[in-house]
């Protein structure tokens, strides 16, 4: 392939990537050090992007293989698929490049103690509304259970049962809120608190773990008490 066409190639795809991620050419640009016309120069192929360092820079911002940036494969594999995991990156690495806090010990202590709780309660949400969707989000199949306990439809079945996965979530919310306002007043009250709600993270993740053979126990016996009711 010549020079030219390589050119072509290597920014038709990052300019593709660049949209398929949704950012802008001034964002690529500060990742790579460059200004926006350069990464605009670029993409047209009508400068050099064929150096290492250039294609290096472009892969490392693109979330993709230098291979597939020159063509040489047509598979376009990669950790980030969209805009939003790409901002949770960006947002992650700023965090961690503020460690260590300039502040006092005891300060940067609750600082830190309050991002592992927002983390920690994070991937307890997650692991809830994923269930919590699988399991409660137009689901059909305990029509019984929600009968047998009382339930006027289906659908508020569905419903209570929903915000029952996630409400773990809402508390904590408010929990931290009030922490953090009680550390204006009595520092060293908010951070045991702090320390409490983070010790109980751990029981909340045993508790969400044996969720699956709950449900699964809750629907064979709610539909074999169904059938010896039907049955009698």
């Amino acid at each position: 392939m010549k020079d030219k066409e390589l050119r072509k190639l290597i920014g038709s795809r990052a300019k593709q990537r660049r949209l398929e991620l949704g950012v802008n050419q001034p964002y690529i640009a500060e990742k790579m050090g460059v200004t926006a016309s350069t990464i605009q120069r670029y993409e047209a192929g009508t400068i050099d992007n064929t150096k290492k360092l250039v294609l290096d820079g472009l892969s490392e911002a693109l979330h993709v293989s230098v291979e597939w940036l020159k063509g040489e494969t047509e598979e376009m594999t990669s950790d980030v698929t969209d805009k939003r995991e790409l901002q949770i990156r960006d947002t992650m690495t700023s965090i961690l490049s503020k460690l260590p806090y300039d502040m006092k010990a005891d300060e940067a202590d609750f600082s830190k103690d309050l991002l592992l709780l927002m983390l920690k309660e994070y991937e307890l949400f997650v692991d809830s509304f994923q269930y919590a969707c699988k399991n409660f989000k137009g689901n059909t199949e305990d029509a019984t259970i929600a009968k047998v306990m009382g339930f006027e439809s289906n659908q508020e079945y569905n419903e209570i049962m929903f915000l029952r996965e996630i409400t773990h979530t809402v508390n904590a919310l408010n929990d931290m809120g009030d922490i953090v306002r009680l550390y204006s007043k009595n520092p060293e009250t908010a951070a045991v608190r702090l320390a409490n709600l983070l010790s109980e993270k751990d029981s909340n993740r045993y508790r969400l773990d044996n969720r699956s053979y709950d449900i699964l126990t809750r629907r064979k016996h709610f539909i074999s008490s169904d059938c010896r009711y039907r049955k009698e």
